[in-house]
Formats: C-alpha cells, sequence, structure tokens
C-alpha cells in the first residue's frame, strides 16, 4: 500500500544506491517489483542510480531459475526498459487522478 500511494502523490520519483539483487535475498526482490509495479501503473517517471543496468540488476544461478521471482522480474526488467522510453515518458501521470477519484468516491 506504501509503493501504491508513492505513485499516486509524486509524479516522479528518485532512488539512489540500488544495489545488484541476489537470489538469497528474495524479499527485497519482491519489493523491488512490487515498487516498479505500482510506479508503472501510475505512469510514474523514475530516475535511478543503481550498481548496474536493469538488466543485470537480478541475475540467478541455474539451481533457481525456474522460480516464480525469475518470471516476475522479467516482467519487471521490462517495465524498467520500457520506462526509459521516450513512448513512457510522454505518457501522462495518472497518481493524482486516482486519488482525486478516489476521494469523490467517499463522499
Amino acid at each position: 500500500a506504501d509503493y501504491l500511494a508513492i505513485g499516486e502523490r509524486f509524479h516522479t520519483v528518485f532512488i539512489e544506491d540500488v544495489p545488484k539483487l541476489q537470489y538469497h535475498e528474495v524479499n527485497l526482490v519482491r519489493r523491488w517489483i512490487t515498487l516498479i509495479d505500482a510506479l508503472y501503473e501510475n505512469h510514474v517517471k523514475l530516475v535511478i542510480q543503481a550498481e548496474t543496468k536493469p538488466e543485470e540488476m537480478f541475475q540467478v544461478d541455474l539451481e533457481n531459475e525456474h522460480c516464480d521471482e525469475v518470471f516476475a522480474f522479467d516482467r519487471t526488467r521490462s517495465r524498467m526498459e520500457e520506462m526509459r522510453s521516450e513512448k513512457y515518458l510522454r505518457k501522462k501521470w495518472t497518481g493524482h487522478l486516482q486519488l482525486r477519484d478516489d476521494v469523490d468516491r467517499a463522499r
């Protein structure tokens, strides 16, 4: 819910010092996936200063290549790449509109 609130309230988010994610840090990987999903759905502009490029951010060994996080992170990696595209950057941020709709429904 916190990530959704960020996406609904901020049109641009800056994140620094993002490490390369390891398989044994599965909770961190899941949180990163959830964050990217929330920001993507609200068309948030995301600026990341990371240790690696998105395609190298999460790699696993052959023993763990079939876990759910690997498949989910492939989608996340794709979304991070799309979020860098000119087409995505031209999209209108939708967060404040959702927040306004929620307030109107509550009345």
